[in-house]
């Protein structure tokens, strides 16, 4: 099959236009050709030089990830730098390299969706009637529970070491919104939308101080919590089309807790 096919089942699945504007020309197919065969593919959260070194030596046609394998704009490509080296690697091997960021987390049953779900809310909708590009935050009902108690949830369904938390451990949620990522700028969504606790991950130092003004409870997550993404998608490709063979990278979160 061609990637074509793969671009335009994907793209019509969690459309470009989801996408918050600094994704613009960041996501779908980055490097490559729409004409390529593809049989093998690897799904992976980051496009790490180790995960293109895994999907060379696994003779894979097609690298698909989460985050942007190029975030930021090139004028000048310096062959000896670490990201030089790895674009040769690309190049070299005509590696497709295809990327869904926030359109994905945005689209339906996609990234903030599946952690709603992991985290088993009812109710889950979107601050709009129609899904635009604004509605990044999930927003649903638990069965009411102390702070800690969502933070033990939490750290169980997400699998998370530990979390961080901001507000009072025995107060009572029951209205919960949750972003993977950074999900800072939602804050404010947070609080209109009656929140009684914001999830998220790379909570903001002054996000965090306004949390306290505000008395809005928050639990931050690690942002490489997002690797659930490989599993749905390899789902989801498998699904559609039976006939590729889909392997998930092997990634280490490069956080570790560490304690004293």
């Amino acid at each position: 099959m061609k990637q074509i096919e793969v671009t335009k089942f994907l793209n019509n699945l969690y459309p470009e236009e989801l996408a918050s504007s600094f994704d613009m020309g960041k996501i779908s197919l980055q490097f490559g050709s729409n004409n390529k065969e593809i049989k093998k593919v690897i799904i992976a959260l980051d496009g790490t030089t180790d995960v293109v070194n895994q999907a060379i030596s696994n003779n894979c046609d097609l690298l698909i990830t989460h985050h942007p394998f190029m975030f930021a704009p090139l004028l000048s490509l310096n062959y000896d730098s670490v990201f030089g080296q790895k674009m040769i690697k690309v190049l070299a091997n005509k590696l497709n390299v295809f990327s869904m960021h926030t359109n994905f987390d945005v689209g339906n049953n996609g990234m903030n969706d599946i952690l709603a779900k992991k985290l088993e809310l009812s109710d889950i909708h979107y601050i709009k009637d129609e899904l635009d590009s604004s509605c990044l935050m999930r927003i649903g009902n638990i069965n009411e529970m102390k702070l800690s108690d969502l933070a033990d949830k939490v750290i169980d369904k997400l699998k998370q070491t530990s979390v961080k938390i901001i507000g009072n451990k025995d107060k009572k949620i029951k209205t919960v919104g949750i972003v993977g990522g950074s999900g800072s700028s939602e804050f404010n969504n947070a609080l209109r939308y009656k929140c009684d606790c914001f999830i998220t991950g790379e909570i903001h130092h002054h996000i965090g101080l306004e949390a306290v003004e505000q008395g809005l409870c928050m639990i931050e997550v690690n942002h490489a919590v997002e690797a659930l993404f490989k599993e749905n998608l390899k789902d989801i490709l498998h699904e559609k089309f039976p006939e590729l063979e889909i392997m998930i990278a092997d990634e280490k979160d490069p956080f570790e807790s560490y304690t004293k």
